[in-house]
């Protein structure tokens, strides 16, 4: 049983937050500025955070060019523009939040690796640009066809390339660290270890393993930040998750390629990490068994991202892979970030569809203008 001391000083808050993930982190972060009385828990059900933000490749992205013409295609022009507004304003808060030298920032740009001659995509970059010149004021995206050879793709399985300077690399571990840090700097009190188990009325249910009992922390208002895992908390959201297969290789010499890259709509991606190689993706060769909870690998999605690493990215270069891990994201239908307000007691924040790092700092701070 918990002590007086316990239950007195330990218990009760003004906001819980449940999952300390970037969308969580960022959320308690921005009520904290915005509210610095406010008394605020963080509660996170893993020793580390559990779903993807410290599973990702790293990358500040808003979209590859093929991936916004496949939105365009599917939400139409107003709806893609409106989304990549939202990534790109997260992108640039959460640089001012934490600074660029504290989350290992750097700006080689972003490619996109078009697979057929003559594509169709091509004719279509000015048309984007266009569009996104709302939000950036200048061309986002251009053929780079040159930079096939000098970066050492195979140029049978590569035939266009389209360059944007303004997506960058971060290091994942030391982003999510640093949040982490400011977040106790902050005066914001995280718990590990802490499963929800049930969620009512302002009131947190979670289980305490050494006293074998449950305990309940409470609180004026529960903000859900469990993105992936929401279906497990709140039975309403049609949110369905999404594994990622990620690998990396050992440090290889002379690595001719620094940036981000996306290919196949963003569904593959890779980059460089020094000399090394982080590959991930190829959800979609398998989209019923990447749709799971269980952070197991699929064999089938391995073996084809070193395909595209030994014949498209790496052709003729030795390299072992020292290391892999999945991560689980957070998908809906329609792939726009929500807010649902639950109750008097309780907001969701779920949905960001793959694009934690960028949305998360702008749904943080929606989140905190419902406090107002």
């Amino acid at each position: 049983m918990l002590s007086f001391w316990e239950k007195n000083s330990f218990l009760n808050y003004d906001i819980i937050i449940v999952g300390s993930g970037i969308l969580g982190l960022s959320t308690a972060c921005e009520i904290k500025e915005r509210f610095p009385e406010k008394n605020i828990l963080v509660l996170e059900r893993g020793i580390l955070p559990t779903g993807a933000s410290t599973k990702n490749a790293g990358f500040l992205c808003f979209g590859s060019l093929t991936e916004i013409l496949a939105d365009i295609e599917i939400k139409g022009e107003a709806e893609t523009l409106s989304l990549v507004e939202k990534r790109w304003a997260g992108i640039n808060y959460l640089k001012q939040r934490l600074s660029e030298n504290k989350i290992g920032y750097l700006s080689y740009g972003g490619y996109d690796l078009i697979d057929t001659p003559r594509s169709t995509v091509i004719r279509k970059v000015e048309k984007v640009n266009d569009l996104l010149r709302q939000v950036f004021d200048k061309d986002v995206f251009e053929v780079a066809d040159s930079k096939i050879k000098e970066f050492g793709f195979n140029s049978e399985l590569v035939s266009h390339l389209i360059y944007s300077p303004f997506e960058a690399q971060i290091d994942t571990g030391e982003m999510m660290k640093t949040l982490l840090k400011y977040a106790q700097f902050l005066g914001i009190q995280i718990i590990n270890g802490a499963e929800a188990k049930e969620i009512s009325g302002g009131k947190v249910a979670v289980w305490h393993s050494a006293l074998n009992e449950q305990i309940t922390f409470k609180s004026d208002k529960v903000i859900i930040c469990a993105n992936a895992f929401m279906n497990q908390i709140l039975p309403e959201p049609a949110v369905k998750p999404g594994r990622g297969q990620v690998l990396i290789t050992d440090e290889i010499d002379n690595l001719k390629f620094k940036g981000i890259f996306h290919y196949d709509e963003g569904f593959y991606y890779f980059r460089n990490y020094g000399s090394r190689v982080i590959i991930g993706g190829g959800r979609n060769l398998d989209f019923r068994k990447e749709e799971s909870y269980d952070f197991s690998y699929n064999e089938k999605i391995i073996d084809d991202l070193k395909n595209k690493l030994d014949n498209m990215i790496l052709p003729g270069v030795k390299y072992n892979i020292t290391d892999k891990w999945t991560g689980i994201m957070g998908f809906t239908e329609n792939k726009l970030p929500e807010i649902k307000v639950i109750d008097n007691n309780t907001i969701a924040a779920l949905s960001c569809n793959g694009m934690g790092i960028a949305l998360s700092s702008y749904i943080a701070r929606e989140i905190a203008g419902l406090l107002n």
